[in-house]
């Protein structure tokens, strides 16, 4: 069952290109393909592991918590492509789709830190490419930015991978366990910054937010995930890695967050809150796959939504009102990432906070209204009736909502003291919103952050404090 999960987007992939026919249809069998496996190791509670070519070889596991990555990538990847089927693209479009979606499969379901490191890379080449679709000088310069910078952080991986195995003598991501801490170190770095989590993640909303709005949705919904699995693992098999993964994720809560406030451009603001959806993944590593998967959902389908919008700018979208099912739609996406009952973020969130305990609870309390109030321009985006030409614009965000629905009422929590604290906690973020926070989005922050140089630089300091970190008692 796990080949398959690899091959069948692959082999499709190669069909669409020899056949030279049926590029926008053949794909959604491979999808339907991954969505099936993982749906039924999920619900099987399947755990199985395949090791080819000895300990030196290919190592790949399909369990529950790879099942929710499978999940996540089978629908945005379809959801993705049937959305760009009626604007015309190229066929190669869908043949990068859908090998983009076999190379992240590879990357969810490896164990071995070598082939980790091949397929990821892969993912970084199509993804790049679809990023430059746009074929301008700005989408290009934000492809090569976004290649290179990921291919910096996939070299101190690489480096990492080679010291352990200079310790341990193969490439398991068992491994890391009792390597050197520079070695920890460096992949857990080189992970951060592919995953744009935290300092080494600050790429990210210039790639994100200038990409077409179906890449962003890509690129937000799933791609950063394959980082976030290794991460996952990482903090269940290297007892010494989990308090510092932990820190990690609750740095890139806050910095996601800090800057998502101060943004008026709504793709912007979206892609300052992945950086800090992939932190509160972090927190709890057991829960981060579910939060994966309901975060991911709901992003791909606002990143969708964001493509109709006659504007990006927040302030202007006030005036001008956008089509009643199409911002009913984005609503509930924005309410599910701020955790509201009845979709599934109520529930991913309910997990994550639920394992927490003193100062750490208040902080992921603090930043749940933090979150709600980043999302309050949406959810409460003014409303106009809607005109019959612009119906497909939420057909495909309307699947995914309805997912989120339906697996939100299925997972629960059906507790009075739950749904107490996340109604709080969404109208404390409305009402901050409000009173406070849209005076921030018009306060402009200088953009020397997000420059190359300065990316480096953090990605450099941060390696260099996880290193310190690790080497104290």
């Amino acid at each position: 069952m796990i080949l398959p999960v690899v091959f069948a987007p692959l082999v499709v992939g190669l069909l669409c290109l020899f056949l030279q026919r049926g590029q926008s249809t053949l794909p959604f069998a491979a999808y339907l393909v991954t969505a099936g496996i993982g749906l039924y190791a999920l619900i099987e509670n399947v755990t199985m592991q395949l090791h080819l070519v000895g300990s030196f070889g290919v190592s790949l596991q399909l369990d529950p918590t790879t099942a929710w990555f499978l999940l996540l990538n089978a629908l945005v990847s379809a959801a993705v492509a049937w959305q760009e089927r009626s604007r015309g693209h190229r066929s190669y479009y869908f043949i990068l789709l859908v090998m983009l979606h076999g190379c992240m499969n590879a990357c969810f379901v490896s164990t071995d830190l070598l082939n980790l490191y091949v397929v990821i890379e892969l993912t970084t080449i199509i993804a790049f490419l679809l990023v430059g679709q746009g074929m301008t000088s700005r989408h290009l310069w934000n492809a090569l930015r976004y290649l290179f910078l990921s291919n910096v952080g996939m070299l101190f991986f690489l480096l990492g991978t080679l010291l352990v195995y200079e310790s341990a003598g193969d490439f398991a991501l068992a491994s890391v366990t009792g390597a050197p801490p520079t070695a920890q170190a460096l992949i857990v770095t080189g992970l951060l910054v592919k995953g744009g989590i935290f300092l080494p993640g600050l790429w990210l909303p210039q790639a994100h937010a200038e990409a077409e709005a179906a890449v962003s949705a890509l690129l937000s919904g799933v791609v950063v995930n394959i980082a976030l699995m290794p991460l996952i693992r990482l903090a269940a098999c290297a007892p010494e890695l989990d308090g510092v993964i932990r820190m990690t994720g609750f740095g890139g809560v806050f910095t996601g967050l800090g800057l998502a406030f101060f943004q008026r451009d709504i793709k912007r603001l979206l892609a300052c809150s992945t950086i800090s959806q992939m932190g509160f993944a972090l927190i709890s590593p057991a829960f981060g796959a579910v939060y994966a998967f309901a975060h991911g959902t709901a992003k791909a389908g606002l990143f969708l939504s964001t493509g109709s919008l006659p504007e990006r700018d927040l302030v202007r979208l006030k005036e001008r009102c956008i089509d009643r099912p199409l911002a009913w739609l984005m609503a509930l996406a924005a309410l599910s990432i701020s955790g509201a009952p009845l979709l599934i973020g109520f529930h991913a969130k309910y997990q994550v906070t639920s394992a927490l305990s003193g100062m750490a609870s208040f902080a992921i309390a603090v930043a749940s209204v933090g979150t709600a109030a980043l999302m309050a321009p949406i959810i409460m985006m003014p409303l106009r009736a809607a005109r019959r030409a612009s119906s497909s614009a939420w057909e495909t965000p309307a699947l995914l909502v309805a997912l989120l629905l339906l697996s939100g009422m299925v997972a629960g929590p059906y507790t009075a003291s739950a749904w107490i604290k996340s109604s709080l906690t969404l109208l404390v973020g409305i009402a901050l919103h409000c009173i406070v926070l849209k005076r921030l989005m018009l306060v402009s922050l200088p953009d020397g952050w997000e420059k190359l140089e300065h990316v480096i630089g953090m990605t450099c300091i941060t390696l260099i404090i996880l290193i310190l970190a690790m080497y104290l008692p």
